[in-house]
C-alpha cells in the first residue's frame, strides 16, 4: 500500500537516480492516468524536459522539470515508478511510459488503474490539485504536539477519520493511522478533540515513529530499482482482525469508521 513511507522511498531513490536526467519521451498506455492536461499536451509538455528536484507533499510525488514546469504523481493504492532499461519488457500494468536518457524508462506502472499523473505550472498544478489547503507534514520538524492539538481542536468527528483528513494532517495514511493510535493506546472511535495532552503526547510520538521506522525500513513495495522493502503491510493489527494484540493478547477488532476498514484492540485502545 503506497503511503508516506513507500512515496518517501521514492522520492529519495528519484533524488538519487533520476534528478538531472532528461525525459526524451513520454507513452501514455493509459490516458485516464493523465488527470491533466489531456494525453497529447500531457505528452508534447514533458518532451525534452530535465528533471531538476525530487519533493514529496502528503502522499503526492513531485518532480520539478526545466521551462518552470511541475509533474505530479499520486500512487494511489498500489501504484509505483521503477526504473528500468528501455528494452525491458512491459509489464501489462503500465500506464505510463518515460523514456528518459541512457536508454532507460521511467515506468508508471498501477495494477488497479486508480494512480494518476499531472503537468503544469507549479501555480496552476497546485491550485487544481489543492496542494495549498493540506495540513501540516508529520515528519515536518516543524511538527510537534502543540501542532497536533491545534489541528485536533474542536474536530468532533472521530479521531480515525480526523487523522485521514489531509487538510487537517498531510499523508498519514489508513495503515499508519491504525498502527500509530494503536501504539499510542488511543481507540479510533474517539472524538478528535477529547484527547488529552498525554494522549496527544503519545499519538504524536508514535506518528513519528510508524513513519519513521517505515522510511528506514523503505516501505512495503518495491523501489524505484525493484527491492523490496523490508516493512510490513501488517505490522501490528492492521488487517489482523481476530489475531491476538502482539501487546495484550486480546483479540483485535475490525470496524468502519468514515468507510474505511479499521482495526483495533479493545483492550489496549479504551
Amino acid at each position: 500500500m503506497a503511503e508516506v513511507p513507500e512515496v518517501e522511498t521514492l522520492v529519495r531513490d528519484l533524488r538519487e537516480a533520476v534528478v538531472g536526467r532528461t525525459i526524451r519521451l513520454t507513452e501514455v498506455l493509459l490516458p485516464a492516468a493523465v488527470r491533466f492536461p489531456t494525453a497529447d499536451e500531457f505528452t508534447a509538455l514533458l518532451t525534452e524536459r530535465t528533471v531538476l528536484e525530487s519533493r514529496r507533499r502528503a502522499k503526492y510525488l513531485l518532480l520539478p522539470l526545466s521551462g518552470d514546469l511541475l509533474l505530479a504523481i499520486h500512487l494511489a493504492l498500489w501504484g509505483t515508478v521503477a526504473l528500468v532499461p528501455t528494452d525491458q519488457p512491459r509489464l501489462p500494468e503500465t500506464v505510463i511510459l518515460w523514456h528518459l536518457d541512457q536508454d532507460q524508462d521511467l515506468r508508471f506502472i498501477d495494477i488497479l488503474g486508480y494512480a494518476r499523473a499531472a503537468v503544469g505550472a507549479p501555480d496552476v498544478l497546485a491550485e487544481k490539485l489543492d496542494l495549498k489547503s493540506l495540513g501540516p507534514e508529520a515528519l515536518d520538524p516543524s511538527f510537534d504536539v502543540a501542532v497536533l492539538a491545534r489541528q485536533l481542536a474542536r474536530r468532533r468527528g472521530a479521531l480515525k477519520s480526523v487523522l485521514l483528513n489531509q487538510r487537517i494532517l498531510a499523508g498519514l495514511g489508513n495503515r499508519d493511522a491504525d498502527e500509530s493510535m494503536w501504539l499510542a493506546g488511543v481507540d479510533p472511535r474517539r472524538s478528535a478533540s477529547s484527547l488529552t495532552s498525554d494522549e496527544l503526547s503519545r499519538l504524536h510520538d508514535a506518528i513519528r515513529k510508524v513513519l519513521s521506522e517505515g522510511i528506514a525500513l523503505r516501505g512495503t513495495q518495491r523501489d524505484l530499482f525493484g527491492r523490496k522493502g523490508g516493512a510490513l503491510h501488517r505490522r501490528n493489527i492492521f488487517e489482523k482482525s481476530g489475531e491476538p494484540c502482539p501487546r495484550c493478547g486480546a483479540r483485535i477488532v475490525y470496524t468502519r469508521i468514515g468507510s474505511r476498514n479499521t482495526f483495533y484492540c479493545p483492550n489496549c485502545q479504551k
